[in-house]
């Protein structure tokens, strides 16, 4: 039977060890996206963690609990995707938790305040979403396809909360903005839609 997906799933079955070095080119553009947005936003923006005087640690804790767990979880999935014959039901529900609790304290503000979504600083940080994001994206995809994912569709998606999990790490520290309701607009949407695009565009960029 010729079919490519069934030898790949042979492959892995048999143990085909990886060549050398695959771990590097994996994790290398990963790490590489996430330092060049750190070191971005340092130059570009003023006042980190600024907030914090005013409001203590709960609005970065939600911020960076949300994101870093995103990152974390999006990073393992693109590994587990990138490996023909494993299953990835569990890595794709392992991506959807952080969105969980963010969710429920949405539905919580939503039904005590309403919604509301103010920001002084909103333009920044789009601005900071929409560059940053495409950037680590693109270093998600670099590593992906060091690996061989057969599920390009699912490994796009992963790719594509991941660039926009980097973006949110890297600005929330300069973030002062309060409320689940602006998290929801001007961080979880972007990332959305970066998830959308990579489902659309994994086929292209991660076909073999």
């Amino acid at each position: 039977m010729n079919n490519i997906n069934s030898v790949l799933d042979q492959l892995a079955s048999e143990g085909a060890a990886p060549p050398p070095g695959q771990g590097l080119r994996f994790a290398g553009p990963l790490l590489a996206v996430l330092v060049l947005c750190a070191m971005g936003v340092t130059v570009v923006f003023d006042g980190a963690f600024a907030s914090m005087a005013r409001h203590g640690m709960g609005p970065i804790a939600v911020k960076w609990g949300f994101s870093i767990a995103l990152l974390a979880l999006c990073g393992l999935a693109l590994l587990i995707l990138g490996k023909p014959g494993r299953p990835s039901n569990a890595a794709m529900f392992a991506v959807a938790i952080p969105f969980v609790p963010v969710l429920a304290l949405l539905g919580f503000e939503l039904a005590i305040a309403g919604p509301l979504v103010y920001g002084e600083t909103w333009r920044e940080c789009l601005a900071a979403m929409l560059v940053m994001s495409p950037i680590a994206f693109a270093g998600a995809i670099s590593g992906a396809r060091s690996l061989a994912p057969t599920n390009t569709r699912r490994a796009g998606l992963v790719a594509g909360l991941f660039g926009g999990a980097v973006a949110m790490t890297a600005y929330a520290p300069f973030c002062p903005e309060l409320g689940m309701a602006y998290m929801a607009v001007f961080y979880l949407l972007p990332i959305l839609t970066m998830a959308l695009l990579g489902w659309a565009l994994g086929p292209k960029l991660l076909r073999w």
